[in-house]
């Protein structure tokens, strides 16, 4: 038997004869997680769970930036976004990144997370550390040591973590008679905001489509559908063969690196959007988002240059209808005017525009006549919706009509 042979024979267990044979269990034991990826294992009382741990250099990138940039990113805008005054007082670099895969997507008492990513900055290095249950009773070990790195920083991320991830852990603990050690820290949850800018300009919000088409995130080959998570785990606790669970680190890790990357990509657009934002469908979702927080400016300056870009007829008409009535809030009829007559000019399914001129010249302008002109224009434009719309629309528009001919007509009389 030549050398080669001999040696992948060695490799598969196998030699010459059956006493060269190794046992199952040995066999089985090569596949255990613990030997498939570097790390160890950390005791508490009668458990002990399995931690990974890599670190990349800050400047290394993930995506179209170096992890570091997030450090340039201003926790003061981190707290307008998020409604959070406290977070201007902290740094990115107090913060936790966290992830869970989980055994379902319940969430329900009977589901466990078996691997927790957290991710922090530490030094010039973004240290990446995973915690596993290579069985359910690792479970108080994991919490234990989770909760003194949770404890040592101040602020969590995570991505639908707090419709999922932290009530899912915060159960874990209670069933395990500890108390959560994040129940007052501050949460930045990036998938509502994600959602502000992307939702109409995407399929999807999922964190991975954000990586395809936003972040210029590609994962390799090694990854693994979510979906399918679950079930490999529950396969590993049946037969004790690791061999895809490296798939689900390497997917975990991936999650957690690309919140440090989405949160840097928030920050940047939310504060210096004319520099970040080219679509105008983008700076219209950023409009409304600055005008939901009160950033009347902001917002103002949002749905011009939305209006100023290229939107499908429905989205342009509701940016200026929106534009008008944020100038009409802030008592600058003189402003609305000039959006109102752009958007009635342009209405084909709504009369929005004309409703607002109407209002305008009979209560403010004191123009009746003008009043009722902008009104038949609304008709007008009414008469070439389907009949069940206008049925809708007409009476309103009438009503309003004979009103201002009513008037009219008493204004006449009484000359």
């Amino acid at each position: 038997m030549n050398t080669e042979l001999a040696g992948r024979l060695r490799r598969l267990g196998l030699g010459k004869g059956p006493a060269a044979l190794r046992p199952a269990e040995q066999r089985r034991e090569s596949r255990c997680v613990e030997n498939l990826l570097p790390g160890r294992l950390l005791s508490c009382e009668d458990s002990a769970c399995f931690v990974t741990e890599r670190n990349y250099p800050l400047d290394s990138s993930h995506g179209t930036q170096p992890l570091g940039s997030l450090l340039d990113a201003s926790t003061k805008v981190a707290a307008t976004m998020f409604k959070q005054p406290s977070l201007a007082e902290l740094s990115f670099g107090d913060f936790v990144f966290l992830d869970t895969e989980t055994t379902g997507l319940s969430g329900g008492t009977g589901t466990i997370a078996f691997l927790v990513g957290v991710g922090f900055i530490e030094g010039s290095q973004f240290v990446m550390r995973q915690f596993f249950l290579r069985t359910p009773d690792d479970e108080p070990a994991m919490l234990t040591h989770l909760t003194e790195l949770l404890v040592s920083r101040p602020g969590i991320v995570s991505f639908n973590g707090r419709s999922f991830d932290i009530p899912l852990l915060e159960t874990r603990y209670i069933l395990n008679r500890r108390p959560p050690p994040f129940s007052d820290s501050p949460h930045l949850d990036l998938l509502q905001p994600a959602r502000r800018l992307w939702r109409d300009s995407l399929d999807s919000c999922r964190l991975i489509s954000l990586e395809e088409q936003v972040l210029g995130i590609r994962r390799d080959q090694t990854d693994i559908p979510g979906g399918l998570i679950p079930g490999i785990y529950r396969d590993y606790l049946r037969t004790g063969n690791g061999i895809e669970m490296p798939r689900i680190f390497y997917h975990n890790r991936v999650d957690v690196l690309s919140m440090v990357t989405l949160l840097s990509q928030l920050c940047r657009i939310f504060d210096q959007p004319s520099v970040e934002l080219e679509q105008g469908e983008h700076w219209f979702s950023l409009a409304r988002w600055y005008e939901a927080l009160g950033l009347t400016a902001g917002a103002e300056n949002a749905y011009r240059c939305a209006i100023a870009q290229k939107l499908t007829t429905p989205a342009f008409q509701d940016a200026l209808s929106r534009l008008g009535r944020l100038l009409k809030r802030s008592g600058r009829r003189d402003d609305a005017q000039v959006i109102w007559r752009q958007l009635a000019a342009v209405e084909m399914d709504d009369v929005r525009g004309h409703i607002e001129m109407a209002k305008h010249c009979e209560w403010h302008a004191r123009d009746l006549g003008e009043a009722a002109g902008w009104t038949r224009g609304a008709l007008s434009v009414a008469e070439r919706w389907p009949k069940g719309i206008q049925r809708a629309a007409r009476p309103e528009l009438n009503h309003r009509l004979a009103r201002l001919e009513r008037k009219l007509a008493g204004s006449t009389s009484r000359r």
